[in-house]
This record gives structure tokens, sequence and C-alpha cells, in this order.
């Protein structure tokens, strides 16, 4: 007791405990972790950018024609061939070059008539370019199906290749007296679409034209046109 006569508290015979500091070493391990994630989520977001940025490889352009440094249609045919049948001119080349313009992607043609002094026995070549843009369709398609249409007896068609991205043949024979041949050869390469025409007229008791005479002939015409027409 106190002096006083008051009684003393009792005593605590266990001393007050600290209360323990939190530990650091979860937080710093779970920090660790999310910066981890954090590294590989902007890894991986750089990656995928990184690949979506980058282009494909763009296809190989078409072949490209212009008919800007072709001044004469003519100059792009070979009419050698044809004065094995008839040698003498019959007339001028005509000719006719349609530059291209905001309406048309532009044309050109020729026409080469020839005979020998029988006015029964002749040999003709026509030659026809036309260009398009974009993705208009091409005069190619529409001569395959007209000459696809010809058919019958003395009338024959088939495919060319190794001239141009597309091509065929058409041939014709008909005539009484006169024996008319006609062979046409289209062809399709980029922009540009080309048909040469060989017309040929016999009397009956002259050797005839075979298709595959003319068809050298058309074929060598056509590879001489494209390769006139390349853009410089």
């Amino acid at each position: 007791m106190t002096d006083n006569g008051r009684a003393e508290p009792p005593t605590n015979p266990f001393p007050a405990i600290p209360p323990a500091k939190p530990r650091r070493t979860g937080w710093i391990v779970g920090g660790v972790a999310a910066l981890v994630v954090v590294l590989g989520i902007g890894i991986a977001v750089g990656v995928v950018a990184g690949q979506s940025s980058e282009r494909p490889p763009e296809p190989a352009a078409a072949p490209g024609y212009s008919m800007d440094h072709v001044g004469n249609a003519c100059d792009l045919v070979d009419p050698a061939p044809l004065r094995k049948w008839s040698p003498t001119p019959t007339g001028p080349p005509e000719h006719k070059e349609l530059r291209p313009s905001k309406l048309d992607a532009g044309s050109l043609s020729c026409q080469l008539r020839y005979s020998s002094g029988n006015s029964l026995d002749t040999a003709e070549v026509i030659l026809d370019v036309n260009f398009t843009n974009g993705t208009a369709p091409s005069f190619y398609d529409n001569w395959k199906r007209g000459n696809a249409a010809k058919t019958g007896e003395g009338k024959a068609s088939g495919p060319i290749t190794g001239i141009g991205s597309q091509g065929f043949w058409h041939s014709e024979v008909y005539g009484d007296l006169v024996a008319n041949t006609r062979y046409v050869l289209c062809v399709l390469d980029g922009n540009v679409s080309v048909r040469v025409r060989l017309n040929f007229s016999r009397s009956r008791d002259v050797a005839q034209v075979h298709r595959t005479e003319v068809q050298p002939i058309a074929e060598a015409q056509a590879r001489k046109a494209l390769s006139g027409l390349k853009g410089n």
C-alpha cells in the first residue's frame, strides 16, 4: 500500500512487446513479378507492332506497254512473209493512231494489201492494238468470245502459248471458185491487246494457204508488235 493508504495497481508480469515491423520481402517479390509481366507485355506488343508495320511484298508489276513512241502503226508490221503469195502492194499502207485521252486508253491499227497480178490471188495483214487502264475489260476478251462463237465446217480454234500472258488463234476456210483463208491470232499482255489478222484469197488451181504456214507468220508479227510497244 502507499503512504496515503491507497492500494498500488498490480504490476504486469509480462513486459509489453513492440509491434512487429511489416515485412517488405513479399512486396518486393510481387513488384518484381509485376514488372516482369509489364516488360513482357511491352516486348510482345513491340514485336507485334513491328510485324504489323512490315508490309507484305508487292506482286511484280505486269508488263507495261505504250504507244507514245509509235508514230506510224505500220512500223510495227513486217509484210515480207506475205509476198510469198502476193508480192505487189495494191495501195499505200493504211494506218490509224488514236492517242490516249481521258475517255480512251489509246489504240492503233495498220492494214496492208498485196496481189500477184491476178485479182483472185491476194494477201492482207491487219494489225489491231488496244490499250486498257486499271481494271477495264480487255479487248482480248471480246475478240476471244467473238471468235469462239464461230464454229462449224472449215473453222478451228486453239490456244497460243509463249506470247504474252494469254493467247488464242482462230482460222476459217471457205469459198467455191476461190479459197478464202482467214487466220486470226490474239494475245494479251499487261495493259495491251494485240490482234493479227491474215487474209488470203487463192484460186482453186494454185497452191492453197495452210494454217501451218501462216501461224508462224502471225506469231512473229505479234512478238514484233509487243516489242515495239514496250515502254521506255
